[in-house]
């Protein structure tokens, strides 16, 4: 059967509609949304039908402290007739070139199936999703700073506390760029934003939801964000929730699991993980992306590395990276799954690691001053879920 790989037009809206509810039960609103700024939608079509579609999300994302370029993959779904024939791999490499095309370094994508995406060239970084705590659990938490409720007034102070925690770590979004022109469907049907300060200086916020009333037992308050940027600004917003505790029995975050920090302050062991955990996953669409991130100072070092066929050299020195093709590299015996690309991009894994589950092989000689190089020393997170 004839296929044909192409961007989703408006004649497409139908069918389009009908292949996402099936995917995903709904088919993310209406056309405008679909056709928004910053976001590329193709399908495959099979003898006219719409069989597969893939949708691209121009996003930037925060590694070492360096805005990096991102293609954010999503909306990923194929009609169940046609699942099996490959459908997946021409949209992917469609998306890829666009991409490139825009200069953009990377690519990242919440997977439903790690499995599948692990064939090009994705790894998983870090794990989202939402946990519960018993309110009773935070009762002990006392906080000293001062609280206050957001206006339409304070998107700017709201903005300043996200980009000052997302810059300490490895993975967050920037949140800057048309693609986040349309509002984050967590953040709908607030009941509240409380900003927590310190002496007037803004030093955290949280997002929540208070659930229906009822039955106290499964009345819960959901946070599908917190950010504080220090220890007194997460002790003084859990305190705020464990003020709940006469009419909600669980509190409900998105967190990113169980490396979150929330846990060094937490009193008790109670963290419940809520429905299914999504791993993040990133891909490094061309070695160069190695050229965006800093180096640690005072390291200077030349590796050949081989990835598949080809063979490339990274130098570091006076803090930069530089990532050169060398065919001579491609014997080398640092050999490097495409995954390995991603886990060491993000300082997800050490060499060690990286050989235990086969995204490295080869000789071993150069693997404490990869790990050198690439260890950033924050924290890998996001808040963000797409």
């Amino acid at each position: 059967m004839p296929t044909q790989i192409r961007p989703i037009t408006p004649d497409d809206h139908d069918q389009l509609k009908v292949l996402l509810t099936e995917a995903f039960g709904t088919n993310e609103g209406d056309w405008e949304g679909l056709r928004a700024p910053g976001r590329t939608r193709w399908g495959a079509f099979v003898d006219g039908r719409l069989a597969a579609t893939i949708n691209h999300l121009e996003y930037t994302s925060w590694f070492r402290g360096v805005e990096v370029p991102t293609a954010g993959v999503t909306g990923v779904s194929i009609a169940a007739e046609y699942r099996g024939q490959r459908l997946l791999r021409p949209l992917m490499e469609e998306l890829t070139a666009h991409a490139r095309s825009r200069g953009e370094r990377i690519a990242t994508l919440f997977a439903t199936a790690t499995g599948i995406y692990r064939g090009f060239g994705f790894s998983r970084i870090l794990q989202v999703g939402s946990v519960e705590l018993p309110v009773a659990s935070l009762g002990r938490i006392r906080g000293s700073l001062d609280l206050r409720r957001a206006t339409d007034d304070d998107q700017d102070v709201l903005r300043t506390i996200y980009d000052t925690w997302a810059r300490r770590h490895d993975g967050p979004l920037t949140r800057r760029g048309p693609a986040h022109e349309r509002p984050d469907h967590r953040f709908k049907d607030l009941t509240g934003t409380t900003i927590i300060e310190r002496d007037g200086e803004p030093r955290g916020y949280l997002r929540w939801k208070r659930g229906p009333s009822g039955d106290w037992a499964d009345s819960v308050v959901e946070v599908p964000e917190l950010i504080a940027l220090d220890a007194e600004a997460m002790r003084t917003a859990l305190a705020t929730l464990a003020s709940y505790d006469s009419v909600a029995s669980r509190i409900r975050l998105f967190s990113a699991g169980d490396v979150d920090t929330m846990r060094w302050i937490l009193p008790s062991n109670a963290w419940s993980p809520v429905g299914d955990n999504e791993p993040y996953m990133l891909r490094v669409l061309d070695p160069s992306a190695f050229d965006l991130l800093p180096a640690p100072p005072g390291v200077t070092a030349t590796l050949p590395f081989a990835v598949g066929d080809d063979g490339w050299v990274l130098h570091v020195a006076d803090g930069e990276m530089r990532v050169e093709p060398d065919p001579m590299a491609a014997s080398s015996g640092r050999r490097l799954d495409p995954g390995a690309l991603a886990v060491s991009f993000a300082g997800a894994l050490t060499s060690s690691a990286q050989r235990e589950v086969g995204l490295l092989a080869g000789d071993d000689r150069d693997d404490a001053l990869w790990d050198l190089v690439f260890t950033s020393g924050r924290r890998l997170a996001t808040r963000d879920s797409f």
